[in-house]
């Protein structure tokens, strides 16, 4: 919808202290969070990351699994765990995590029709990354549990007043 001159002029007045409700105003910006956003993007990015239409970054199974385990290991936040590896939207984490544990991220394999028996059996490699993704969704509903039983324990604690 805005152009990355645009973009770029928002940023650039904010930088220079003029009042985002200011810029929002003057360029028609729905929100501050827009404004933000482009500003974070143009921070950890450059320029480039500011323009309109962007081709659409595709990350294979093992990196999204990687930033997953990461993730809950250290108990980051979406944007915290978007900015070391890079990744321009933290939400893109979020829907990760969510497919993940629907169980709608898997690995993409291709499959030919003239595939032999042999060729059917899952390799080691698959087997070891399938393993890995169980083991870092059991980590990540185990730590959903010990929240959820921390949390009904410190209601049952509280006493009525």
């Amino acid at each position: 919808m805005f152009s990355k001159e645009i973009k770029l002029k928002a940023v650039n007045e904010l930088l220079r202290g003029i009042s985002q409700s200011e810029i929002i105003q003057r360029y028609g910006i729905k929100g501050s969070a827009t404004l933000y956003g482009w500003k974070r993007l143009l921070e950890e990015f450059g320029p480039d990351s500011l323009n309109a239409f962007q081709p659409k970054t595709y990350y294979d199974f093992s990196f999204k699994m990687k930033v997953i385990e990461w993730r809950i290991i250290h108990q980051a936040s979406y944007s915290t765990t978007a900015k070391l590896f890079r990744i321009k939207h933290p939400t893109m984490i979020w829907r990760w995590e969510k497919a993940f544990i629907a169980g709608r991220l898997q690995t993409k394999r291709k499959r030919s029709s003239n595939m032999h028996a042999e060729d059917q059996n899952k390799s080691k490699e698959t087997l070891s990354e399938e393993n890995r993704a169980l083991r870092v969704k059991l980590a990540y509903l185990e730590k959903v549990q010990a929240l959820i039983q921390k949390n009904q324990k410190s209601l049952t604690n509280k006493k009525p007043k």
